[in-house]
């Protein structure tokens, strides 16, 4: 029930706010009110954490409805640092909790969600900014008139970029994830949705959306390829727990990702090659992974 919850209100949820549908919104909130009622009851947010919870939640929303220049400046700074320390659980009050089991070898094998990840979810989504228009309208072919199209070529740029640097890193090697299909099918989903849509809403729809804005402001004129290299570089700098050779590969790929939101000004599109690129690893370039 809880897996459910977590990924059918947590798509519906981010899918309303993408297409602007009120009812797919609340059903999915509500989806994840559920979410949030189980995982205290099985002690996954204990009472500790609920001031933080409420904080962060009265902050998010005085973020997105009250604009005035005071409040905007000192709001952001902190909600970015209740966010990576949410991100990086460094706040009290939450464990992981069961909401799988498969058969293993002679037990059960248990799949297990961290409760800040459900959060997150509520806070990020909401409040990416509107995009920065490229400098140079987007051509016939290429750009915000071809989403799609921009899509399946900054992706495949990705990957030829990612791959061989990776196998020559001893990073990965290629073959099949091994394991349950219903827990593969479960952390593929559950990487959509709790890592791909959070990354990519608050790297690119927050942060690099930002960065260029503020050095578009000071008037350089190198302002956008500055804002993805910084954002990239920052969403690289917070996969250190992986080693330095994870950080570089995560740098170059969040290059793909913020290319790809400028160009076609859709989250949905930096989502899609993240989704891609990491479930290719994950499926194909992860042996000898079980899930």
């Amino acid at each position: 029930m809880l897996s459910i919850l977590l990924l059918g209100g947590g798509g519906l949820y981010w899918w309303g706010l993408i297409v602007g549908r009120r009812i797919p919104v609340l059903a999915g909130a509500g989806a994840l009110g559920g979410a949030l009622i189980l995982l205290v009851g099985q002690g996954g947010i204990a009472p500790a954490a609920f001031p933080a919870v409420v904080l962060a939640a009265g902050l998010a929303g005085s973020l997105k409805w009250v604009h005035q220049p005071v409040w905007q400046a000192v709001g952001w700074p902190l909600y970015v640092l209740i966010v990576l320390a949410l991100g990086f659980r460094l706040l009290p009050g939450f464990a992981p909790v069961p909401v799988l089991a498969t058969p293993g070898a002679g037990n059960l094998s248990m799949v297990w969600f961290t409760p800040e990840k459900l959060l997150l979810l509520g806070l990020v989504p909401p409040l990416v900014l509107t995009p920065v228009a490229p400098v140079t309208p987007a051509s016939g072919w290429f750009g915000r008139d071809r989403p799609r199209l921009t899509v399946a070529l900054i992706l495949g740029i990705t990957l030829l970029a990612l791959i061989p640097l990776a196998l020559a890193l001893g990073f990965t090697r290629p073959g099949w994830a091994a394991g349950s299909l219903p827990v593969l099918v479960y952390r593929l989903a559950d990487h959509l949705v709790f890592t791909c849509v959070l990354e990519e809403s608050f790297f690119r729809g927050i942060v690099q959306t930002a960065l260029i804005r503020g050095f578009a402001d000071r008037g350089w004129s190198q302002a956008a390829p500055l804002g993805i290299i910084t954002a990239s570089l920052f969403f690289g700098g917070a996969h250190v727990g992986g080693g330095a050779t994870f950080m570089l590969l995560a740098t170059i790929a969040g290059l793909g990702y913020g290319v790809a939101y400028y160009l076609t000004g859709r989250i949905q599109d930096a989502v899609a090659v993240h989704f891609a690129v990491n479930a290719i690893h994950q499926l194909f370039l992860s042996a000898p992974a079980v899930w």
